[in-house]
């Protein structure tokens, strides 16, 4: 059965377990007002924290993720590398070029990459306004 957890939600529950479980005992062992309080806010934070990671590992395949594995990584790795090489050429003495992005899939990029990111935006907050 834990093989099919960690499957389907990626061992984000595991993540998790830890830090509750500390936290449920620190509100069991608290002796004041106060330490009960931070140990309760502790347990909501990471309730929330777990509910997030576990909505998000179980939606693999909406357009957003995986728009950010096609579109958006790539496109990070270009813009590192084009900032690499500018450091590492004068060290050198290399004249190291990286390749231009054709300007057609540039273009797509420029609306893609911010729509991915209203995308997760939205849904973050669609899971904000649900609670």
């Amino acid at each position: 059965m834990k093989w099919l957890t960690d499957l389907l939600l990626g061992g984000v529950v595991e993540k998790f377990t830890t830090p509750l479980l500390a936290a449920y005992q620190a509100r069991l062992i608290a002796q004041t007002d106060k330490d009960r309080l931070a140990a309760e806010q502790a347990i909501k934070s990471i309730e929330a924290a777990r509910d997030i990671a576990v909505i998000e590992a179980a939606d693999r395949w909406s357009a957003t993720r995986v728009g950010r594995w096609l579109i958006v990584v790539p496109f990070g790795l270009w813009w590192a590398a084009i900032y690499l090489i500018q450091i590492i050429n004068p060290w050198f003495g290399l004249s190291l070029v990286v390749v231009d992005v054709p300007k057609h899939i540039n273009d797509m990029a420029l609306v893609l990459i911010p729509a991915i990111v209203m995308g997760d935006a939205g849904a973050l907050l669609a899971r904000h306004l649900k609670r």
